[in-house]
């Protein structure tokens, strides 16, 4: 049975990335660079550098490197660096970055049996998400988990939450963002 899940979970995976590729391509872009823009739309102020982004795509520096200069020669992100730690870059999508991002994710052909799986069976999105964390777990990778997920998290207000491990007061828009920092609630 879970040589069969796994089968499917890569035959998916496999339709999912040759789409990405053909929408892409017709942009002069790579796989690794409609990732890139992805993550950058969904990821918050501190997991927003070079470092995080190596991490969650797993990808090498030589890699991110090229990647981050076609996609700033494109106009597609601007990198800046840290005002207080002139060692850090900071990377953000710019509006065209954004536009295409919106544009190609998710593949348009995939929203209804997207749709029609959330809708048929709730919990196979919890399931999934079991799935993923256990899997993260095993490899020992970090989570990249939604900030309201987090331990950290901690309501202020209806428009305002603190995160207990940066000792911010963060908008409401920012506990539905990634975050490399991210601990699963115990």
């Amino acid at each position: 049975m879970s040589k069969d899940v796994y089968e499917l979970l890569d035959r998916i995976g496999n339709l999912l990335r040759a789409e990405v590729r053909q929408l892409g391509s017709s942009y002069g872009l790579h796989p690794v660079h409609i990732e890139i823009l992805s993550y950058l739309s969904r990821c918050n102020q501190f997991s927003d550098t070079p470092a995080a982004l190596k991490e969650f795509l797993g990808i090498t520096k030589g890699t991110l490197s090229q990647s981050i200069t076609l996609l700033e020669t494109k106009g597609m992100l601007v990198k800046q660096k840290d005002v207080q730690d002139k060692r850090v870059s900071h990377l953000s999508l710019t509006e065209s970055g954004r536009d295409l991002i919106e544009q190609l994710t998710p593949p348009d052909r995939y929203l209804g049996p997207l749709s029609k799986l959330e809708q048929t069976s709730p919990d196979s999105v919890t399931l999934l998400k079991q799935m993923l964390a256990e899997m993260q777990i095993q490899n020992e990778t970090l989570t990249f988990g939604v900030c309201h997920t987090c331990r950290h998290h901690q309501v202020v207000s209806e428009t305002k939450f603190y995160c207990r491990l940066t000792e911010l007061e963060l908008d409401r828009k920012f506990g539905e963002l990634i975050c490399r920092e991210h601990e699963n609630t115990r």
